[in-house]
């Protein structure tokens, strides 16, 4: 399915975008987690990005509860988003609760209105399938992203949680958001 904004087709992900995902990760990763991240954990993510991208390109089934959208203009891949039903990866979620597990995008391409697109996809994506509430994890010290699903008018429910990585505790908070599955998840709409 595609769907055509003002500048950015935002359609499901093709085994063919493998390489421009793994790509956008390296670069957003990069700008975004020295310092957050530790080095060794962010090197070994950036390393086994392009094989994960195209494993699970290759095998996600249609009907699979896991969906990834890419954001694109003039052809090209600038970033994505994925959605699914909750994880326990770090705490046993709402029950019925469905997640926005990725937003990532090349730098360059933020402040373009390619973020504010892949998340309103996605929020619908969850919606549509009838998830409520949604719920999306962010790293405590991203103020990029903080910022951002802030101004989505999602709220923290959890401020304080870690998730260990390379057995450093990297603080990551939760957002909510409770609303009928049927409407338009951006603040400012209802329909």
């Amino acid at each position: 399915m595609d769907r055509s904004g003002d500048r950015w087709v935002i359609r499901e992900a093709r085994p063919g975008d493998a390489a421009a995902l793994a790509g956008i990760d390296r670069r957003s990763w990069t700008a975004t987690y020295p310092g957050i991240v530790p080095e060794s954990v962010l090197q070994a993510w950036i390393e086994e990005s392009p094989a994960k991208w195209r494993a699970l390109l290759s095998e996600l089934p249609p009907e699979a509860p896991q969906r990834l959208w890419v954001g694109e203009r003039d052809g090209e891949v600038r970033g994505y988003a994925t959605t699914s039903p909750s994880k326990s990866w770090w705490l046993e979620p709402p029950a019925g609760a469905g997640e926005l597990t990725n937003l990532y995008l090349d730098p360059d391409a933020i402040g373009t209105g390619l973020g504010r697109a892949l998340y309103e996809h996605a929020m619908r994506d969850l919606a549509a399938r009838g998830f409520d509430p949604l719920l999306v994890w962010a790293f405590r010290d991203n103020p990029l992203a903080r910022r951002f699903y802030d101004r989505m008018g999602l709220a923290v429910d959890i401020p304080d949680h870690d998730w260990v990585l390379g057995e450093v505790p990297c603080p990551i908070v939760r957002y909510r958001l409770d609303r009928p599955a049927t409407s338009v998840l951006v603040r400012g709409r209802h329909g």
